[in-house]
């Protein structure tokens, strides 16, 4: 894995990580496999070995989960799953108007978490999102749309990552994180929120929630259909 430079979400470089910041992340991942191990311990009086004969299998899974995501990167990265929304065509499935096809992305790293917001590669989300808005690169900035937006990202390598939310919306799509780790996004392109308006699926959450973040319009939410 390359540890390349990285460039903050508000400009400059971060400073890497103190050994004392390392030092708090290792304590953070081993208290994850301490309260895997501990399994809620009794306050007493209670049959340890009762308890201990059925461990809570969520945590212990979450606490594998989290410790698989880890990158090797000076920085707390965790690996990502990145999906579009398209229309579904299956006729064996003819209530689902949507189904989750995962974004063909370079392997290494991957889509990924990057202090806490989902990053992509950027050319993983223009050969997504189409060519209509003009993208200029210089360095780790990206200026995009006119008037132009700035987008901060960060590098492995020569490969450019950016932020999958912000880049998306200046083409008009809506980004729906989620996973308890939020290391989970779905794309709704615009083209998808339109045809979900359109055809009265206004109760999904890329409608409701688009509508809030202003990508569409023309929705009255106190005659949502039932159902």
């Amino acid at each position: 894995m390359t540890r390349g430079d990285r460039s903050p979400a508000l400009g400059g470089r971060p400073q890497k990580p103190s050994a004392r910041s390392w030092h708090c992340a290792l304590l953070v991942v081993g208290a994850l496999f301490a309260v895997t191990a501990c399994d809620g311990a009794p306050d007493g009086g209670g049959n340890q070995g009762a308890d201990s004969a059925h461990p809570d299998s969520a945590r212990a899974d979450f606490g594998t989960q989290a410790a698989t995501l880890l990158l090797d990167t000076e920085l707390h990265e965790l690996r990502g799953q990145l999906s579009v929304k398209v229309r579904n065509t299956n006729p064996n499935d003819p209530e689902a108007p949507l189904v989750d096809r995962p974004v063909p992305h370079p392997v290494n790293p991957g889509p990924h978490t990057y202090l806490g917001v989902m990053h992509a590669e950027i050319g993983a989300l223009r050969t997504l999102l189409g060519d209509t808005i003009p993208i200029s690169i210089e360095e780790d900035r990206v200026f995009a749309g006119r008037p132009e937006m700035l987008i901060l990202g960060h590098r492995h390598g020569s490969d450019l990552y950016v932020p999958v939310r912000l880049f998306a919306r200046v083409f008009g799509a809506y980004v729906r994180t989620h996973c308890p780790l939020a290391n989970c996004a779905d794309i709704w392109p615009r083209e998808i929120l339109l045809h979900m308006r359109r055809t009265g699926y206004l109760h999904s959450a890329g409608v409701l929630e688009g509508l809030l973040e202003g990508l569409v319009d023309s929705v009255n939410v106190r005659r949502l259909p039932r159902g």
